[in-house]
């Protein structure tokens, strides 16, 4: 899929320990035919004075999933919660009206989550959004 300047974007680095790890970043350029520079909107750099601005591969990238509102979960249903200014993937354990305690996939963690903070996790292949099996 090809991108424009200034799509509001989700990246989930290659790298061990960032799968299932969504952060929202703004597009800012191509870089040759396969990388884009993007700004995260959630993560800073080293000295913490700025957002942090990389260069990522294509496959790293999803544009921002689209979203119902007032969706209600489920138990065992594979959500994503945004701890730690990110996107994680997980799994509903329980539910307490009108907020989810969801465990995470990246490192096994229950969260209590508002329920503003939790969506459905879709994945996106070949330029279409799926829902993956439970």
């Amino acid at each position: 899929m090809a991108f424009k300047l200034n799509d509001l974007v989700e990246i989930c680095k290659k790298e061990e320990g960032f799968s299932g790890v969504y952060y929202t970043a703004i597009l800012l350029a191509a870089v040759g035919r396969k990388r884009y520079l993007v700004r995260y909107e959630n993560r800073f750099n080293e000295d913490g004075s700025r957002f942090l601005t990389e260069a990522v591969d294509s496959d790293e990238i999803r544009p921002s999933p689209p979203q119902p509102s007032g969706y209600n979960f489920a138990m065992a249903e594979r959500v994503e919660a945004f701890v730690d200014f990110a996107w994680r993937v997980g799994t509903v354990i329980r539910k307490v009206d009108p907020n989810y305690y969801v465990k995470l996939d990246c490192n096994g963690k229950e969260h209590h989550c508002p329920f503003f903070k939790v969506r459905r996790h879709l994945e996106w292949q070949n330029g279409t959004w799926l829902s993956p099996a439970t």
